[in-house]
């Protein structure tokens, strides 16, 4: 016992001593140890919190740049018609077999410098379709994919408003083409969806327009997926076949010229039959080029090649994303009305963007509904036969 009680005097001397050889006044070693260890707790404690407070900070910067971005995309997709050839609810069209359909309109003017129309073929491989005839020599047709001209003067070729564009790149797709020449041409045996005794057109027309002055690519552009306000009233305007009857033999005219065509063999799609049923581009490969809803379908974009997108460039680096584009028909069944997948046209696409989030598995996502007009945009001043 006495040596026990030796042992801790002599470590209470040596605390002693070791405090009084290296102290501050004022206070011990172990006092400013015990200091330390709670500084360095509390600036660990601090890190934390400025940590947690800088990703929280992160996270809702990069989830309020990817809503940016997902809202930019969407303003720019529904900016565009619901479909390529406008936005129109029981819209028609006439379809061609390649067998013997056509439309007979015979002589329509002389001196024809502009030829427009909108088309879907069946078929664009070793293929020839013959489109309109003008006189049994002046034709247009669409050979292997490619717009051509048979005997009209140093034409200017127009796809969906491109000048120099020729090609119709996807079967079953609709495309605007235009054709203009300085050489007037006489139109004295016009025929839709074949060339007499030559061949032709498998696919769909749609929206047939001769002129005889020369449009000009602003014209073109401004006007190929757009209704005529009054085409009985434009004195340029020679032809001009809405195809909307939907019924009967006769296809009418609804410029002043009132050149109404018989109908051979060729029928009316149904309605919603005139609307693209492919989903995505006809020939575009920019943004800026996409002229409807469904061309945005599937592709992926970041903020390098958005171009077009909004007014900048380059705002939300480093984020990315993709859209999806889908026909959906109204479900009235339910409380409030919902939307059901489609699989066939209907007057309503469902657009979604997803933009993911940096530094997550996350993504922002929105929905939207692009529905067609319910009725068409003409504003005739005039027309013996309705729009």
């Amino acid at each position: 016992m006495m040596a026990i009680e030796r042992s801790l005097l002599l470590l209470r001397r040596d605390i002693f001593m070791f405090n009084k050889r290296i102290s501050f006044p004022g206070y011990a070693v172990t006092e400013i140890l015990l200091a330390v260890v709670i500084i360095s707790i509390a600036f660990i404690e601090i890190s934390r919190a400025y940590a947690n407070i800088s990703n929280t900070a992160t996270s809702a910067i990069s989830m309020s740049l990817s809503s940016n971005l997902a809202h930019a995309a969407m303003e720019r997709v529904m900016a565009q018609d619901f479909d390529a050839k406008g936005n129109e609810n029981g819209d028609y069209a006439l379809v061609f077999d390649g067998n013997g359909d056509y439309a007979d309109v015979g002589n329509v003017a002389t001196g024809v410098q502009s030829i427009s129309f909108w088309i879907e073929v069946d078929d664009i491989t070793s293929h020839t379709d013959y489109v309109i005839d003008l006189n049994g020599t002046d034709y247009i047709k669409i050979v292997d994919g490619e717009v051509t001209v048979n005997n009209i003067s140093s034409p200017t070729y127009y796809v969906n408003g491109i000048s120099g564009e020729r090609t119709i790149a996807t079967i079953d797709a609709w495309y605007h083409v235009a054709v203009t020449t300085a050489t007037g041409i006489n139109a004295s045996d016009v025929d839709i969806g074949r060339v007499e005794g030559v061949g032709y057109l498998d696919g769909r027309i749609d929206q047939v327009r001769i002129w005889n002055d020369v449009r000009t690519a602003t014209e073109i552009k401004t006007n190929y997926n757009r209704s005529l306000s009054n085409p009985y009233g434009d004195g340029n305007i020679v032809l001009c076949l809405m195809m909307n009857s939907g019924s009967g033999n006769i296809v009418y005219d609804h410029s002043s010229s009132m050149n109404h065509g018989s109908i051979v063999n060729a029928v009316w799609t149904s309605q919603f039959r005139s609307w693209s049923s492919t989903l995505g581009r006809e020939g575009e490969t920019v943004w800026s080029n996409y002229n409807d809803v469904d061309d945005f379908n599937g592709i992926s974009f970041k903020d390098s090649d958005y171009t077009g997108l909004d007014a900048s460039s380059d705002n939300f680096s480093g984020l990315g994303g993709r859209i999806a584009v889908k026909y959906v028909s109204l479900n009235t069944g339910t409380n409030p009305y919902s939307f059901d997948n489609s699989g066939s046209p209907t007057d309503f696409k469902q657009i979604t963007i997803k933009v993911g989030i940096p530094g997550t598995s996350d993504s922002t996502q929105l929905d939207a509904i692009k529905s067609s007009k319910a009725a068409q945009d003409y504003a005739l001043t005039f027309s013996p036969y309705g729009s």
